[in-house]
C-alpha cells in the first residue's frame, strides 16, 4: 500500500501560504530533504492553486534555473506525474492529469490498489477532503523560524481535531526544524 505525505512550511505562528518568508532558508539541507521526498514519491498531489503557481514556476526554470535550485530537483519536479484536485481546471500540462469525480476516493485507489506513494505540497480545501477521509500518512511540517501571526493558517479549515504522534524531528543549521506527524 502507498502512502500519501504532506510537506508544507510554517511560520512560528502557523501561518502557511505564501512562502517569500521561506526563501531564506532553502538552502542545501533544505534542498537535500526536498529531493529524498520527491524521489520516494511516485506522483505529486496538487489543488488548484498550488498547481497554478508551481507549474509556472518550474516550467520556467526547466529553461533558466535559479540560483539555489538544484537542477535534479527541477528535472524531477517537472517530470513527476502530478494529480490535481480541480473542478475548474481543464486541459493541464506539466504531465499532470484532473481528478474525475471523488477526490478521496481517488486518492485512496491510488494507494490501495496501485500503491502508489503520494507528495503533497501547499495547504489548503483539499487538505480538509483528505484529513476527513483520514488519507494523510505522514505531515512533514518544515517549522520556519519566522513570526508571522496573521494569514492563512495551518488547519485552519480542519473542524475535527485529528491526534498525531510525532515520529521524526530534523533540525537544520539555519533554524528550520522539521517536525514528522502521522496520525495516531
Amino acid at each position: 500500500m502507498g502512502k500519501l505525505v504532506e510537506a508544507t512550511h510554517v511560520t512560528l505562528g502557523g501561518e502557511v501560504g505564501t512562502n517569500d518568508w521561506a526563501f531564506p532558508y532553502l538552502d542545501h539541507q533544505h534542498s537535500q530533504y526536498a529531493m529524498e521526498l520527491l524521489t520516494e514519491a511516485d506522483a505529486l498531489l496538487l489543488g488548484r492553486h498550488t498547481y497554478d503557481g508551481l507549474s509556472a514556476a518550474y516550467i520556467k526554470m526547466a529553461d533558466q534555473a535559479p540560483a539555489g535550485v538544484p537542477s535534479d530537483f527541477i528535472d524531477r519536479m517537472n517530470s513527476i506525474p502530478k494529480f490535481v484536485a480541480s473542478t475548474t481546471l481543464t486541459g493541464l500540462t506539466w504531465n499532470a492529469t484532473a481528478i474525475d469525480g471523488d477526490v478521496a476516493s481517488f486518492v485512496d485507489d491510488l494507494k490501495r490498489n496501485a500503491g502508489q506513494n503520494l507528495l503533497r505540497y501547499g495547504n489548503g480545501p483539499l487538505d480538509v477532503t483528505l484529513m476527513e477521509h483520514g488519507l494523510i500518512d505522514e505531515f512533514h511540517l518544515f517549522l520556519t523560524p519566522v513570526a508571522i501571526g496573521k494569514g492563512k493558517h495551518l488547519f485552519e479549515s480542519i473542524d475535527t481535531a485529528p491526534h498525531l504522534r510525532l515520529v521524526d524531528v530534523t533540525r537544520f543549521d539555519s533554524g528550520v526544524v522539521i517536525l514528522v506527524y502521522a496520525p495516531k
